[in-house]
């Protein structure tokens, strides 16, 4: 893949995650008021809990690509 399109696309991908994790996505999952018990949970942890880890996942993926593939060899100074 292109190292420019790479960069671009995992800024992007970034961004979205920022926002789906923490931001407006947490709407998508976050249950009614009047949910049964079994609604509010995803293997044993609530479910806005397991989307906020997950997106916090993909967040880590792309700094640990970033970093391993284009900030590891730049000069500080």
């Amino acid at each position: 893949m292109n190292s420019t399109l790479e960069k671009r696309l995992l800024a992007i991908v970034f961004v979205f995650a920022m926002a789906m994790g923490s931001g407006p996505g947490l709407y998508l999952v976050n249950p009614s008021e009047n949910a049964a018990q079994s609604d509010l949970l995803f293997a044993g942890l609530p479910k806005i809990y397991v989307w906020g880890l997950m997106w916090y996942i993909v967040q880590m993926s792309i700094i640990l690509r970033a970093y391993t593939r284009y900030w590891k060899n730049e000069d500080d100074a």
